[in-house]
């Protein structure tokens, strides 16, 4: 008889209860299906980059497998760049990507550190703030929305639509009011990128929106579902990731004060503590994939048609590919985490990202030489794919 599968202990704390559960399964079952979802879960760290690199097994493309009745046809896929494969993945992710490319970002730096210093600025004369809500969650998307160009004056209202469709919270509603809540979030978001749409159609500017919409691919122009969804991925992806990031890194640190002081006294070790974070809290702790033929992994045969879990935060703590991956430890040699994905859909913003956490780092370490936990409560995301904080209080001081 074959082996019952215990459920993996999701929660909302520091994670230990899940990843011992993730410690047991990598020796145990690496690959196995979940009875809960029926969707087949991949530990290890091999594994997962084995099937991240491998698109034409693994398939991005999970609206081929919805019902019918949910009415998402091929159509569904337009510009949704996380739901498609190449080649037509490639050719549109080329479009976007040089707004991402290390130098470009780097163009983008004093906009970040005018941007992270009003946030701060707005702190001024409070002993305590929330590294989340005043500083990780408004930075990331006041940043997109610069690069897009869309006006600053919108940036609180496009803020609320990302926290809806991310968070998962619409005050105290829950159920189907909840989901109709996130739906209307989604619309309304969509809506707003369509008006966009049609000024950027009318008068150009020198922006990535506009870019997008005069941009050809294969002699054709990008089509009005294709430029909207690009624009609401741009802006909660990038959200998402950084915000989520940034948070969990000054979380990290504050537990680990040898880190937090050798960060302090050596600035050029931030980008080390930015990767060993992302390594040990990523940000997007699984990503779904579909079968489109029968394959084996892991010695495990996956039938076609079936929904593939790639665990990153499994992955990153796989002991076959990190030495003492329950550490913390910013001076990690070879740290080559998958917390920004591998394979074609390695995160397009990582450059982004990494750049804004940096700088946000910086100016906080600088503003606060006491920078400390408070007893207040932290608030967690409750998207079941995102891990990261929506509310972490810290007791701060001038010096």
């Amino acid at each position: 008889m074959e082996k019952s599968t215990p459920p993996p202990p999701y929660s909302k704390d520091d994670g230990k209860a899940l990843q011992d559960w993730f410690r047991v399964m990598r020796d145990e079952r690496p690959v196995h299906q979940d009875p809960a979802t029926g969707a087949w879960m991949v530990l290890r760290y091999a594994d997962v980059v084995a099937a991240s690199l491998d698109h034409a097994t693994y398939s991005s493309e999970l609206w081929r497998a919805y019902p019918a009745e949910w009415g998402k046809g091929d159509a569904w896929g337009e510009g949704r760049l996380t739901e498609m494969d190449p080649p037509k993945h490639r050719l549109l992710r080329a479009v976007i990507g040089k707004a991402f490319t290390n130098r470009t970002v780097a163009g983008l730096a004093p906009e970040i550190e005018a941007t992270v210093e009003r946030l701060l600025d707005a702190t001024d004369g409070r002993t305590e703030i929330d590294v989340a809500r005043d500083l990780a969650d408004p930075l990331p998307v006041m940043v997109i929305a610069e690069l897009i160009g869309l006006p600053f004056e919108d940036r609180e209202l496009l803020r609320g639509w990302a926290d809806r469709l991310l968070s998962f919270e619409v005050g105290d509603l829950a159920g189907e009011d909840l989901v109709k809540a996130i739906d209307a979030a989604g619309a309304e978001l969509l809506a707003y990128l369509r008006e966009h749409y049609r000024l950027r159609r009318a008068a150009p500017k020198d922006d990535l929106f506009s870019r997008l919409v005069t941009a050809e691919v294969e002699g054709e122009r990008l089509t009005e579902e294709t430029v909207v969804n690009l624009g609401k991925l741009l802006l909660i992806g990038g959200h998402a990731t950084t915000a989520c990031s940034l948070a969990s890194l000054v979380f990290e640190l504050l537990r680990h004060p040898d880190a937090l002081t050798a960060v302090r006294q050596d600035a050029d070790l931030i980008p080390a503590a930015i990767e060993e974070s992302v390594r040990y809290r990523p940000a997007v702790v699984n990503s779904l994939r579909l079968t489109t033929r029968e394959t084996e992994l892991g010695d495990v045969t996956i039938p076609a048609g079936q929904f593939v879990s790639l665990s990153a935060l499994s992955a990153n703590h796989d002991e076959r590919q990190f030495d003492a991956p329950e550490r913390f430890d910013i001076h990690r040699q070879h740290n080559q985490h998958v917390g920004f994905g591998q394979g074609v859909h390695y995160c397009l913003g990582a450059p982004l990202a990494r750049t804004e956490i940096r700088i946000a780092l910086s100016a906080l370490l600088r503003r606060f030489p006491v920078l400390e936990r408070t007893d207040g409560p932290l608030q967690y995301y409750r998207n079941p794919s995102i891990a990261g904080l929506r509310s972490f209080p810290v007791a701060v001081g001038r010096g």
